[in-house]
């Protein structure tokens, strides 16, 4: 059983960049303070919002995302991927949806209330009694048992779990009154309760292995939600979703949502060309140019903080990187601050030099936590690698080790975004010069995840993880475990660094239960402080919240903390 990560990944924008090894010039102390002001400023979304009312009925919105990815079980290690995310929540049960300041509240098409007791070891749901499939079963406490029995790990069988966050904290699941309520009895208080159940699968989905396994493979046979009947098409890699009439909630505004599968490099092209309605800009600094002066003249572009950060992950469950001293190493350096210069300098975006992994600015008790691994330091790198066992001979170009072994480390690239690769080229060349080898494989974009990261095929890469709700408690299964095993025979699920420590996984438990804010964000603090120790990721930069879409689309782009959209307010300027 594999089990681990509950934020999603996201493979994301483009960026032409040319920079060098070095850090940037410049009155640093000065330009970090405005840029650090600039952010603030930044509103917590931006969606180009409008009221129902204003909006036309029907039309399609051709949303362009950057994989076509086949699982779309959300609870599968595979499906576990941001635009899974974006599709499944259009079709799918979610039971609550945050504001823009991260507060929760339960959406009332599926959960009508839910109360947590005073000692925070119960949570009482009551489910509304519409709320049908698509089969025409009711959607009743069964199918929110079966998924907690599979995604706390209880379930005997082989099921190939994304994550146990949360579920497997549940001591006991009580049947209500009737078969709309029910109470989870927990363990200890879980102060991130809200986040379970998004998304949510019929039961039979959940209870057979097979059907976890294939059910909602390049399909989605049962759906619940503003749109369903989704159809999926292999060769022009779109995946449709349609306005559904059995909806017992607020009509969707669409008639249907086209997720456009494509090169990230090609959106901005595809975009000014009239192909696709909106897609994710970020750091794309030649879509940047090509679309700006359409700002205001038939395009929108958001600006808010988006919730996801960018960093180099690092497997520490390769031979060559099981040492934490070669791991600091790579920290010290890579010059962070040279790769988020060109990567946000050329969209003219603000340039703090702080990230978070567990905290998002906008949030409270953000700090950087990064201490003297966050900085650009190659002469500490050195003695850090000769302390490890890895020497550089005199006239030699690369280290070796005793046994004669060069340390050379595989990063692997999307072929299909200039940003991974120039990150890659970038990051080869810096560490040519504490004497570390690097070999850049550019592998195709629909295939770096589930063949390259997921199965640990590789020592270093670059992409971004994207919450899916603004707990940080979610973030245990990216960097803690492992969930079963140890030594070779250790699962470390969906932790992509495949490493952790006895302290990490204590400090995530009481995260998940503090109720207290300021102990809540002194916990998330010193987790990731203790990250930044062990090194399992290089923290490169936050996300910029750079979206793109026609003016005329509303309620759509950058949603921060609330971490999704109401899908059935997205719509068109009624003319």
């Amino acid at each position: 059983m594999r089990i681990g990560k509950a934020r999603y990944l996201a493979p994301v924008a483009a960026l032409v960049m040319v920079a060098s090894a070095c850090s940037g010039g410049g009155d640093d102390e000065n330009d970090t303070e405005q840029a650090q002001e600039e952010l603030a400023a930044l509103p917590a979304q931006d969606l180009n919002p409008a009221p129902r009312e204003d909006l036309e009925d029907g039309g399609d919105f051709v949303w362009a995302i950057s994989g076509y990815y086949e699982q779309h079980n959300m609870a599968h290690t595979q499906g576990n991927l941001a635009d899974v995310r974006r599709i499944s929540a259009a079709v799918l049960p979610n039971a609550f949806r945050w504001d823009a300041e991260g507060l929760p509240e339960p959406i009332a098409e599926f959960v009508q209330d839910a109360q947590v007791s005073e000692d925070g070891l119960e949570v009482t749901y009551e489910l509304n009694p519409d709320a049908v499939w698509s089969d025409g079963e009711p959607i009743t406490s069964a199918d929110y048992e079966a998924q907690y029995l599979t995604w706390s790990g209880e379930r005997e069988g082989e099921f190939e779990l994304g994550s146990t966050t949360g579920y497997e904290l549940v001591e006991e699941f009580v049947e209500g009154d009737d078969e709309y309520s029910f109470t989870l009895v927990f363990s200890e208080p879980y102060a991130e309760w809200p986040s379970l159940f998004s998304p949510l699968y019929p039961a039979e989905y959940m209870e057979d292995e097979e059907l976890f396994e294939e059910g909602y493979f390049n399909d989605y046979p049962v759906t619940a939600g503003p749109f369903g009947d989704v159809e999926f098409d292999a060769t022009t890699e779109r995946i449709t979703v349609n306005r559904n009439e059995d909806w017992w909630g607020e009509p969707a505004k669409l008639d249907r949502i086209i997720f456009d599968s494509m090169a990230i490099d090609a959106a901005p092209t595809a975009f000014d060309n009239g192909e696709i309605d909106g897609f994710y800009l970020g750091y794309d600094a030649a879509g940047y140019e090509l679309l700006r002066d359409r700002e205001g003249n038939g395009a929108y572009f958001t600006r808010a903080v988006n919730h996801g950060h960018r960093f180099v992950s690092v497997n520490a469950g390769s031979p060559e990187l099981e040492d934490v001293r070669v791991r600091q190493a790579l920290a010290l350096g890579i010059n962070t601050n040279t790769l988020a210069e060109a990567a946000l300098g050329p969209i003219e975006w603000p340039i703090t030099g702080q990230v978070n992994r567990l905290l998002r600015s906008t949030q409270y008790g953000f700090e950087d936590n990064s201490g003297e691994l966050g900085g650009y330091d190659p002469d500490r790198a050195r003695e850090l690698l000769d302390e490890a066992g890895w020497t550089l001979e005199e006239g030699a170009e690369y280290r070796t080790n005793e046994d004669g072994d060069t340390l050379t480390l595989t990063w692997v690239a999307s072929d299909d975004f200039t940003l991974a690769q120039n990150e890659a080229d970038i990051g080869r060349e810096m560490l040519a010069e504490i004497g570390v080898e690097v070999d850049v494989q550019q592998v195709p974009g629909n295939a770096l995840f589930p063949e390259y990261i997921v199965p640990g095929n590789y020592e270093l890469a670059t992409f971004v993880l994207v919450g899916s709700n603004p707990y940080a408690g979610d973030a245990s299964g990216n960097y803690g475990g492992p969930v079963s095993g140890e030594g070779e025979d250790a699962d470390w699920g969906n932790n992509l660094s495949f490493h952790s420590t006895p302290e990490i996984n204590e400090m995530f438990g009481e995260l998940q239960a503090a109720t207290d804010p300021d102990r809540y964000a002194e916990i998330a603090n010193e987790l990731d402080a203790a990250i930044w120790e062990e090194v399992l990721t290089i923290p490169m930069f936050e996300r910029p919240g750079l979206y793109v879409l026609d003016e005329t689309l509303h309620n759509w782009g950058e949603f921060g903390l609330a971490s999704g959209y109401v899908y059935e307010d997205i719509g068109w300027a009624a003319e």
